[in-house]
């Protein structure tokens, strides 16, 4: 009976990791009149015709309810006369949900500036958010010292018994 404890308990915590695998990323950008950004899925695909909702952070009611469009993207203006954060939430498929604080960047900007800030905070998100061969090796080498460690205390048993 511990043997199947153990064996359950080892393979839903080695399971854990894969909840992450295919998850929901976004990110969102806010100048005082509208709230622009885009969400996508770990694999880079764009979560499109997805469900959002704006918010003035700290608050429940949403100020905004809408969908991005087939790219993932999406603008919407705000009419709000508070000052503060911008809460945007994404509700994907499948029960994924991803939430981003937007803060307030200076309104003089030009549209040139502001599409180019975009873009940088897009690849960062996107560098952020991808998967590198180093996250897989050293899972794997978790995956090894697991085993390695099974295999010692097996081997210390078996020597106590003899």
């Amino acid at each position: 009976m511990k043997r199947v404890v153990f064996l359950t308990a080892l393979f839903t915590w080695l399971c854990a990791p894969s909840a992450l695998a295919h998850s929901l990323h976004v990110f969102a950008q806010y100048d005082g009149r509208t709230v622009f950004g885009k969400a996508y899925y770990s694999d880079m695909t764009p979560a499109a015709e997805t469900y959002m909702e704006i918010l003035q952070s700290g608050q429940d009611s949403p100020l905004l309810e809408g969908k991005t469009d087939r790219d993932g993207q999406f603008f919407y203006p705000i009419n709000t006369t508070t000052e503060g954060a911008i809460k945007v939430v994404i509700e994907g498929e499948e029960g994924h949900r991803a939430s981003i604080v937007a803060n307030r960047v200076s309104a003089q900007a030009t549209n040139n500036s502001d599409n180019a800030l975009m873009l940088v905070r897009e690849d960062i998100s996107k560098l952020k958010d991808k998967i590198y061969l180093h996250d897989i090796i050293g899972g794997i080498g978790y995956i090894v010292g697991i085993f390695g460690l099974w295999a010692l205390i097996r081997a210390s048993k078996m020597t106590r018994a003899s």
